[in-house]
């Protein structure tokens, strides 16, 4: 057998001419009369190649093109749309939404044959290259840390989350900043050179395979590993690179136990991504009323992309001088929602670290912040599971 089908036409005979034509060149065949069984049949069949038709009634091919590349399981699916419509506007369209290839009708046979097995025959791509690099290994607890607003300390947190996780439960740990073009993770740290997510973001998503993103990780003394963003303003333009974050974080979480994640500020398209892979979502608030706003419409965000509240841990980073400050209390009473943790403000002890280039755990362990710190830590982290 060469490989699995699926035809999509609305036209009857069209799905049994040219579903027998390939099922005689050794292909299995499922079809699919309208948009929305495509994507049940797609998702169900995960078939090797998608034939779809343009003018359906209801949902359209292009439709159901773009619905199929916003779906986990079929994102990397090739998709040839096989149609009547052959103006340049009409391919254009195709290709925009993401198909692969374009086929007017009619069409000789033997080109829609040679179209297909050359389109079989590409490597593999996407999630299909992913499910075989990863295939035995186990997926890490990825941890997302993110804030309303710049300053707050995400990239801090995450770094310490990430120490402090490694030091207690004696696993593998990688913290990973998502943050091109702003990176901080590596200049507090002392590295010169820290731009290995760059690097990959500058692939095509195809071309990222684990390896390459094991690669770019840095091991630090702490016994951590280190994915960094480069702190040149021009690289910013890469957070346009959606599906290349996607398939980074994919390898990122299999790599080791845990993944802490510093996703910077908001939720632009790549962090909504991103979003998707954590198990855990660390708030970063400030007991301030104009964050508190902030904040509100960010939870708000989350509840309308359905993440699980019980997922999303609110942690108040106070930075500032306590008497302009609202107290715990109100705070969890304006957000109605109880907070996972706080990290009293400590700026000579971060001014000492910051100077030493060390994570707070390490370079005051016994400090209150430290403690703190270490307390949300254990609380957040899932025990690993180990294989039978």
């Amino acid at each position: 057998m060469e490989g699995k089908i699926l035809i999509v036409d609305d036209d009857i005979d069209t799905l049994q001419l040219v579903g027998t034509m390939l099922e005689r060149q050794g292909f299995k065949i499922a079809a699919a009369n309208n948009g929305e069984k495509a994507l049940e049949l797609a998702q169900q069949e995960v078939p090797d190649l998608i034939l779809l038709d343009i003018m359906m009634p209801g949902m359209d091919g292009y439709e159901v093109t773009r619905r199929l590349r916003s779906i986990e399981k079929t994102a990397y699916i090739p998709i040839v749309m096989f149609t009547a419509k052959a103006q340049v506007d009409d391919k254009v369209e195709g290709f925009e939404a993401g198909a692969d290839d374009y086929l007017t009708k009619p069409t000789h046979p033997a080109e829609l044959i040679a179209r297909v097995r050359t389109i079989l025959s590409r490597p593999k791509t996407g999630s299909l290259v992913l499910d075989e690099a990863v295939e035995g290994l186990q997926k890490g607890q990825v941890i997302g840390v993110l804030s309303t607003k710049g300053g707050l300390g995400a990239s801090t947190l995450a770094l310490n989350i990430g120490v402090s996780i490694h030091q207690q439960v004696k696993e593998y740990v990688t913290v990973a900043e998502v943050r091109p073009g702003q990176g901080g993770i590596g200049i507090f740290l002392g590295y010169s050179q820290s731009d290995g997510l760059n690097k990959l973001l500058r692939k095509n998503a195809s071309e990222i395979s684990l390896q390459d993103v094991e690669d770019e990780l840095i091991t630090h003394g702490s016994g951590i590993q280190l994915m960094l963003s480069s702190y040149n303003p021009s690289d910013a333009s890469l957070m346009s690179a959606v599906e290349e974050f996607k398939v980074i974080i994919k390898h990122l979480s299999y790599i080791n136990p845990y993944l802490i994640i510093d996703m910077g500020v908001g939720l632009p398209e790549a962090n909504k991504e991103i979003l998707n892979s954590c198990d855990d979502l660390i708030v970063i608030i400030e007991p301030t009323i104009y964050n508190i706003i902030q904040t509100k419409a960010l939870l708000q965000n989350l509840t309308e992309r359905q993440y699980e509240s019980k997922s999303v841990h609110l942690v108040m980073l106070n930075r500032i001088r306590m008497e302009i400050t609202l107290p715990t209390t109100e705070v969890e009473q304006e957000l109605g929602h109880k907070l996972a943790g706080v990290v009293t403000p400590a700026p000579e002890l971060a001014y000492q670290a910051t100077i030493r280039q060390q994570p707070l755990v390490i370079h005051q362990p016994d400090s209150l912040p430290a403690q703190q710190i270490n307390k949300l830590a254990k609380a957040i982290a899932n025990p690993v599971k180990k294989p039978a």
